[in-house]
């Protein structure tokens, strides 16, 4: 049985936020969501469904800062990241350690966004980003 509730997104970092939009949005018919905005850790993200399924594109405000920024800067353009929900952040934490693999940044201080990382070292280069799900994040997901 899995962890896993349900993959909420794959994200692609970009440098030009608005320069990918017009690609993914006007060029290749994506459909805008309600969920966008500006993170306290220095980046932009604006989500967008295409064929059926939500991506998610996130832009440093400064290359090479914060952890997008240092991820696009070292990598550049393209894949960033898998995000998946859980029931139970602490529960799920619990579980990845006892099979070896290593939490970043795991973040409880919103009650509307707990998440955490799993460390790309130990799934095969995936940035793979863990939440709790609740309605706010159920909500988002349309």
């Amino acid at each position: 049985m899995s962890v896993f509730k349900r993959l909420d997104h794959v994200a692609i970092g970009v440098k030009d936020l608005e320069a990918a939009k017009r690609l993914f949005v006007d060029v290749l018919g994506g459909e805008p969501l309600r969920d966008k905005g500006s993170s306290p850790e220095g980046f932009d993200w604006f989500t967008f469904r295409l064929g059926g399924k939500k991506v998610e594109l996130v832009a440093p405000h400064v290359l090479g800062q914060g952890g997008v920024g240092r991820y696009v800067a070292k990598r550049g353009e393209g894949f960033h990241h898998l995000s998946i929900a859980v029931d139970n952040l602490r529960e799920a934490i619990t579980y990845f350690e006892s099979r070896g693999i290593r939490i970043l940044a795991p973040n409880f201080e919103r009650e509307t966004w707990k998440h955490c990382y799993l460390h790309p070292q130990d799934t095969f280069g995936a940035l793979i980003q863990v939440f709790e799900e609740n309605p706010q994040t159920l909500a988002d997901a349309d």
